[in-house]
């Protein structure tokens, strides 16, 4: 018999499905050249940098998998295996439509608590988009997903921050007081607070800006708002829950959570060092509070037999990286200067590599190693210019792999044409 966290969930999803589900593959996502940030074909790199990329078929897990993930995912990438799990009946009744219409053969699709379901194989990746977090104990949703992956598979997990939405929350528990249903009057009750907020009300701009997508239908605001079981985190919390569970971070998904250095450039070379020399979940928990933009923490976790291959953990062999442009990032390229907008994060950076020896464009086309770009440099021009690709990568800024990087946006749209 399902519990009543399962009930809750199961109801609200077949009531209320979340998000917004696709409509046409075709137009929204195939000519649009639109991907999903767990995609593993386009963010190999981010998920394996260790290793080459390959097309060889992947056995992927999708737990939580809505309305249209899994046929997204599965029709864009046609070499790799899905499986769809979904508490939610309606939600899996529109993946069914969008299988028959794009003629989709890649992709099995269960009704069920992904815990409950057992699988003969297992898989090479797990995709787990804002789905533990609903869960009673979100422990039970990892140990899952480490009994049912491979030694060297990846998960891409999203769960909730606690600090920028922490005002909307605030207001989240007036309307838990109110003893709020999941129903139309609400709903309008809710939107009408919202609105009569102080412009100023960080709960007002929180709205207006991260979520006002979701103001604009009953399934966001029920999801965001009447939502009957919701965990946030810190990083701290969420690395001691992953330990616990004998995971670690692996990489960043995004760069909403990392970046660091940036906010300590003109720091006295004492603070610097203090900095430095902080334990990484120090690091981490400084950046989520300077960075602000933890409403969602996208994080690629692997097993902790494997971390030795952790981009957070290990110091990156610069000369042995290839590096590239970081999606959500804007570079103009003028001389031995490049000017970056990063939109993810609303940075800007001027950085002037003053070397006449080097092509820039070179650091972000991702097919020549640092070590063959440096190879006219001298001790001092390498010196610097590490620096600023260290500066770079930190600041999720720039992008990187042990191996040369596929050009993923062609792949992806050939591939799925």
């Amino acid at each position: 018999m399902k519990n009543k966290n399962i009930l809750d969930l199961t109801n609200q999803y077949n009531n209320y499905i979340y998000p917004k589900p696709t409509q046409s593959l075709p137009e929204e996502w195939i000519k649009k050249n639109r991907f999903q940030i767990c995609d593993p074909n386009y963010c190999w790199h981010r998920l394996w940098p260790e290793k080459p990329y390959s097309s060889k078929r992947l056995n992927v897990l999708i737990a939580g998998c809505g309305s249209d993930q899994a046929a997204i995912l599965a029709k864009c990438n046609p070499n790799h295996s899905f499986v769809g799990v979904d508490l939610s009946e309606n939600s899996l009744k529109h993946e069914k439509k969008l299988i028959k219409e794009n003629n989709i053969k890649n992709l099995k699709l269960y009704c069920e608590d992904f815990r409950s379901v057992k699988f003969e194989e297992k898989f090479d990746y797990i995709i787990s988009s804002g789905v533990i977090h609903h869960l009673d104990d979100p422990g039970t949703g990892l140990k899952y997903f480490y009994k049912n992956l491979k030694d060297e598979g990846v998960i891409y997990l999203m769960v909730y921050g606690d600090k920028k939405s922490y005002a909307t929350n605030q207001v989240k528990k007036l309307f838990q007081k109110l003893d709020l249903k999941q129903n139309k009057d609400s709903i309008n009750f809710i939107k009408n607070t919202i609105t009569k907020l102080n412009n100023l009300h960080p709960a007002k701009i929180f709205s207006e800006t991260e979520i006002k997508r979701d103001l604009n239908h009953p399934s966001g605001i029920v999801d965001f708002f009447l939502h009957k079981k919701e965990n946030f985190f810190s990083i701290k919390e969420l690395i001691k829950l992953l330990e616990k569970n004998k995971f670690v971070i692996k990489n960043f998904a995004n760069g909403r959570i990392r970046p660091l250095s940036k906010f300590f450039t003109d720091a006295p070379l004492d603070i610097k060092e203090k900095i430095d020399s902080l334990p990484i979940e120090d690091k981490l928990e400084i950046s989520q509070i300077l960075n602000w933009n933890d409403r969602k923490i996208d994080l690629i976790c692997c097993k902790s037999s494997n971390k030795k291959n952790s981009v957070i953990y290990n110091n990156i062999n610069l000369e042995k990286i290839y590096t590239y442009q970081y999606h959500g990032v804007e570079y103009k390229i003028d001389g031995s200067n490049i000017k970056i907008n990063d939109k993810i994060n609303n940075g800007f950076f001027n950085l002037n590599f003053d070397n006449s020896k080097l092509e820039i464009h070179e650091i972000l086309d991702g097919k020549k190693n640092l070590f063959d770009i440096t190879t006219k440099f001298n001790k001092t021009e390498k010196r610097n210019f590490m620096s600023k690709i260290l500066f770079m990568i930190e600041n999720s800024i720039l992008d990187f792999s042990y191996h040369p990087i596929v050009d993923y946006k062609k792949y992806y749209a050939i591939k799925t044409n």
